[in-house]
């Protein structure tokens, strides 16, 4: 099974990722991926080179990210950003795609208190980037259609153990219906 994640910036995905990992699920990241090209390139993480890469790149992250896996492993893809990938993604057997979201507000006090560099500083830097990686236009990135193709949409606006609660209950949603195509 393969579980595609998507999400805007500080919404939870790592959270989610920490979960399935805690399942059995094998993590992997093509921002990782990504961010290991940029470093052999001594360029900076930022988000902007992140960007510019990664579009370059298109669904090459993933590619490399499926390459020597089985296809009964089971596989969490974490920061799909892009239809294609999603795409691509859903040529694999047994694919989900749940993206994580939350009220802008909240996740920039979250992308704050993580201080992973290249983040924003201002609440307006935050949002001018959100617009740019939600229209497919501006970025490249495309998180509006990544959201409305997903097959389960988690908010994450209130506690943690309400947001543990639902990524419970999307995991065995998820459970159930392999269980019935099986």
């Amino acid at each position: 099974m393969i579980i595609a994640l998507s999400g805007t910036p500080a919404a939870g995905k790592d959270t989610v990722a920490d979960y399935l990992e805690k399942k059995g699920f094998k993590l992997i990241s093509p921002s990782e991926i990504l961010r290991a090209i940029l470093k052999e390139q001594n360029l900076e993480a930022n988000l902007e080179n992140l960007t510019e890469a990664g579009n370059k790149i298109g669904t090459g992250l993933v590619e490399r990210g499926l390459k020597g896996q089985s296809t009964d492993a089971n596989i969490i893809f974490t920061s799909i950003r892009q239809p294609e990938e999603i795409e691509l993604l859903r040529k694999q057997k047994d694919c989900f795609v749940v993206f994580v979201d939350a009220d802008p507000r909240i996740r920039f006090e979250r992308l704050k208190s993580r201080g992973r560099a290249g983040d924003s500083k201002t609440f307006d830097q935050f949002m001018d980037i959100e617009y740019k990686q939600s229209d497919g236009k501006s970025g490249g990135m495309n998180l509006s259609a990544c959201k409305q193709m997903a097959d389960y949409v988690i908010e994450n606006n209130g506690t943690m153990e309400e947001f543990n609660q639902s990524i419970e209950e999307v995991y065995k949603a998820i459970q159930e219906r392999i269980a019935k195509n099986a």
